[in-house]
């Protein structure tokens, strides 16, 4: 009985610290329908071949206004980066394929595929005021069921890999990068079984991966 009391309390402490994280409430996500949001409509299964990433720049999941904390700066976005996990939930195989990137960004600022994951950065010279952008579409293979979602880190890709954006607005660690996990805690990646695919737990297993 101790030991479950001591678990609950742990998760409640997880919780707790993770809605203490200062966050400047940018939003990513995944969409596989084409409708331009992400929902428990999202599922990957064989009829899918590509997935669509978006970033709100500057607005909350839920719609409302974000602020840069920092003295100066704004969401512009000169930059992006994002890590995503395949979970298989049946058997069937699973591959990534070309990215297409949508906002003219032409230099390769990193990207690594290993097993069920992978990781993707491009940068420009000419950043895009804030907003609402469809960062690209990722070509993929599927032969069986899972979900693919949004990762904060991933070092067994690269010790520098993360999903993040470039941005004139210092961050939390001032280098100009809105990291998720840290900057903003709003992702979304597909779903299964109708499940709605963003969950406050799966927000703070990012922050904490």
């Amino acid at each position: 009985m101790v030991k479950r009391l001591t678990l609950v309390a742990a998760v409640w402490a997880l919780a707790a610290s993770a809605a203490a994280v200062p966050a400047s409430a940018q939003y990513m996500y995944l969409d596989v329908n084409g409708d331009g949001v992400c929902n428990s409509s999202d599922v990957v299964d064989p009829s899918v071949s590509s997935v669509d990433v978006y970033v709100d720049t500057n607005h909350h999941a839920d719609g409302t206004i974000a602020s840069c904390a920092g003295p100066e700066g704004d969401f512009s976005i000169y930059s992006y980066t994002f890590i995503l996990r395949w979970t298989p939930l049946g058997p069937g195989a699973f591959s990534y394929g070309g990215w297409t990137d949508n906002l003219g960004f032409p230099v390769n600022a990193g990207g690594r595929t290993a097993g069920n994951d992978m990781w993707l950065a491009r940068a420009s010279s000419s950043p895009l005021p804030p907003g609402h952008y469809k960062l690209g579409t990722l070509n993929v293979t599927v032969s069986g069921p899972g979900a693919l979602s949004l990762l904060a880190t991933d070092p067994t890709l690269d010790t520098t890999a993360l999903t993040s954006f470039g941005s004139p607005c210092p961050g939390l660690d001032f280098d100009d990068t809105i990291k998720l996990g840290s900057d903003f805690l709003d992702s979304c990646g597909t779903s299964w079984n109708g499940l709605a695919a963003r969950t406050t737990w799966e927000k703070i297993r990012a922050t904490y991966r």
